[in-house]
């Protein structure tokens, strides 16, 4: 089904603002189409079968129990939090982010959710990080932390803020942390 899924997602066109802010039904019901074309031509099921299963999609992904934190999260989060970072999400994602964040246990640790699917704007789009460090306000150092060279690295490098990779080395990243476990000391070694 992969292949399936490569195409369709406000993400694979981040130059493509979107309506912002609109019902978590409405940008669930946009995808339906491609959830319908996985089922059919990935999983070789019938139009009323596929049509069936792109309807469960939403509820499956949402359920908590099929999320996993890497072990080295909470604890990279408690010690950055303990040196007096507060910490920001800016993602590509669905509009039940900020409810998913919950369940896993990471809302005491976070300051402000920022979701593609409500800001109308995907990484690495400028507009994405300009909505967040607008709400940030006062904030006088910022850094991206994201596993994504394209999305997260470039995206915030070309608006001005510094960046650390995570978990995928690429060569052009100016910092780069195999796990979250580094990122306390490296952040303290580049304040």
């Amino acid at each position: 089904m992969r292949p399936y899924l490569q195409t369709g997602f406000p993400w694979h066109h981040p130059e493509q603002p979107h309506t912002p802010h609109q019902e978590a039904k409405t940008w669930w019901a946009a995808l339906a189409p491609v959830f319908v074309r996985a089922f059919r031509y990935g999983a070789g099921l019938g139009p009323r079968e596929a049509a069936h299963c792109a309807q469960q999609v939403r509820q499956v992904y949402l359920n908590p129990a099929r999320w996993r934190l890497f072990e080295d999260t909470l604890p990279c989060l408690r010690a950055c939090t303990a040196r007096g970072w507060q910490h920001v999400v800016l993602s590509n994602h669905v509009p039940e982010l900020p409810g998913l964040l919950a369940a896993l246990g990471l809302t005491p640790y976070i300051a402000r959710t920022f979701t593609s699917a409500a800001i109308g704007f995907e990484k690495p789009h400028p507009q994405a990080f300009h909505t967040a460090l607008r709400a940030l306000g006062g904030a006088t150092t910022v850094w991206m932390v994201g596993d994504s060279m394209t999305a997260d690295v470039a995206g915030a490098y070309a608006v001005g803020l510094h960046t650390i990779l995570v978990r995928r080395h690429h060569p052009q990243a100016a910092h780069y942390c195999e796990t979250l476990t580094e990122l306390p000391r490296l952040l303290v070694s580049i304040e």
